[in-house]
């Protein structure tokens, strides 16, 4: 075959080659900001198998609530915490087993897979920032395949309440939170010392 001919040949097909990247180690900071995955294809338009769930409807600052991503079968997967139509992910994580901290602006500021093993559901936990006052919306990128995957996952709206200091510290320590009858005890124990 004439070597010109081979080479045409060639580039044609090399020119047709689709590239993906997978990262089955959930490493995926390349998608922080469109959280869609380079896989190289769409994301599914069908209503996503998968539903992203949390412990509270209402935040305050530094406050700590668990997110829950459940469903189907799904081997990676990307959370974030945002505000309207904001691409800046908003508070930070708290993650182990399945789950990983990512960098996308911010320290763990971002949540992923660990591994491309399947899994039905993963618990992570998410902490209110201290610098907003918005709504707030958890939203997911769940793949179930190399080519199948879904965006645009969301929660139900966090709605920021400043009294409801529930849940701010693992400790939850501090005056607001003792017994009614020990902290009248202290205070007049202060009024006797005084």
């Amino acid at each position: 075959m004439d070597p010109i001919l081979q080479t045409s040949i060639f580039l044609l097909a090399l020119y047709h080659f689709d590239c993906t990247s997978g990262y089955p180690n959930g490493q995926v900071e390349s998608s922080c900001s469109s959280m869609v995955p380079d896989h190289g294809a769409n994301a599914q338009s069908s209503t996503a198998p998968y539903s992203l769930s949390l412990s509270k409807s209402t935040y305050s600052a530094g406050q700590r609530i668990t997110v829950t991503l459940a469903g189907s079968s799904f081997k990676g997967f990307l959370i974030q915490a945002r505000s309207g139509g904001s691409s800046t992910p908003l508070g930070s994580f708290t993650a182990s087993g399945n789950a990983q901290t990512l960098y996308c602006t911010t320290a763990a500021s971002a949540v992923s897979h660990t591994s491309g093993t399947s899994k039905s559901s993963i618990q992570v936990t998410w902490v209110a920032p201290s610098n907003t006052n918005s709504d707030i919306q958890l939203r997911a990128t769940v793949v179930q395949s190399e080519r199948v995957f879904w965006t645009g996952i969301l929660s139900s709206k966090l709605t920021y309440n400043a009294n409801d200091t529930s849940d701010t510290s693992p400790s939850n320590s501090g005056f607001q939170h003792c017994a009614p009858l020990y902290c009248i005890f202290i205070l007049m124990v202060m009024i006797l010392w005084i």
